[in-house]
């Protein structure tokens, strides 16, 4: 259950970078990362070797085997000259010079210096780091706030950080460095989501924030709840579609699922990949080799090994003609 919880901490973490304006994606053509727009238009040619998505105006790519960040034109405005560079989060990043990692500003200012083994991002003005392999805290001037006493530490959400004492346990503790007892953990989650899965007999259910049983633990998968609607799985059964009090809304029907973004979700039927909404059914009918979630009103689809993009209609709007780079999905950058 604790690492159920720590999974779900940290997909929210990711899902609160927040964009607007221009939708760009990361794209992949013939061995090489570049950048598109949504019409489908370069605004960096394929001429990385690596790179990753925008975060705070900037995206990390890699030139010559070393790293450096573009901006929404496709300008480099850090110069490749690190061995390894993370996304921004909170005005800093991570960065890499032969064995250690510092924190960069988005004008290359050095903030912290090298002088870690590994490094997360900054969440919540804190970042977990490693030191001679032992993990704890600092906050943005390089201070030391929890000291590198555990196995591992990762990103904070509301105030918890999950860490993995030298045991192998997960706990959580406040940004005090004081371990949090699990009702307060409870309540933190519930307050988000006003549900959580309960287990029994490697059964799972869901409760809402009172504790109150509203699906009993019958089912051997469970999606995530969304708008009252949830994916479930009991034995080796196709999936379906129940609301979180159980109630059968579509019976089990779909070989394979992916959860639900922008009203939509992906699903598998006789091998091929469609949507549907989450109340009306099919909305864009199976004919895709793979998909990616919805994001910005468009989501990448694989048709004939590769990669495109269309809209909530079902219309292609950027041709199937990229590789495969585990991250096709529009984001907003101002």
């Amino acid at each position: 259950m604790h690492k159920t919880i720590f999974l779900f901490l940290i997909s929210i973490a990711l899902s609160n970078i927040s964009f607007a304006q221009n939708r760009i994606a990361l794209v992949k053509k013939d061995g090489k990362f570049g950048f598109i727009n949504d019409k489908g238009k370069y605004i960096a040619e394929p001429i990385y070797e690596n790179a990753f998505s925008f975060s705070e105006n900037l995206a990390p790519v890699m030139l010559d085997g070393k790293w450096g960040y573009i901006d929404k034109l496709g300008k480099m405005v850090i110069a490749a000259q690190y061995d390894y560079a993370n996304w921004f989060w909170e005005g800093l990043a991570a960065v890499k010079k032969g064995e250690k990692y510092g924190y960069i500003n988005p004008k290359n200012q050095l903030i912290i210096p090298f002088q870690y083994d590994y490094t997360f991002n900054f969440s919540q003005g804190l970042s977990a780091v490693e030191i001679d392999g032992k993990s704890g805290y600092i906050n943005k001037t390089g201070k030391i706030v929890i000291p590198a006493e555990y196995a591992q530490a990762f990103d904070f959400y509301k105030g918890i950080g999950p860490v993995q004492d030298t045991t192998g346990r997960i706990l959580f503790i406040n940004k005090k460095g004081k371990r949090v007892d699990k009702p307060f953990l409870d309540h933190l989650i519930l307050k988000r989501q006003d549900y959580i899965y309960f287990y029994e007999e490697d059964k799972i259910g869901i409760k809402n924030k009172c504790g109150k049983i509203l699906t009993p633990p019958r089912y051997d998968a469970l999606g995530t709840v969304y708008k009252n609607r949830v994916f479930y799985k009991i034995g080796d059964e196709k999936y379906g579609i129940a609301t979180k009090r159980g109630k059968i809304v579509r019976k089990p029907r779909y070989d394979d699922v992916n959860g639900f973004s922008e009203e939509l979700a992906a699903v598998k039927i006789n091998g091929e990949w469609g949507f549907i909404h989450h109340r009306k059914g099919i909305a864009i009918a199976p004919r895709f080799d793979d998909t990616r979630p919805f994001s910005e009103g468009l989501a990448a689809v694989k048709m004939k090994g590769k990669w495109g993009y269309i809209n909530k209609k079902g219309m292609l709007v950027v041709p199937c003609e990229f590789d495969d780079n585990n991250d096709e999905m529009f984001v907003k950058v101002r």
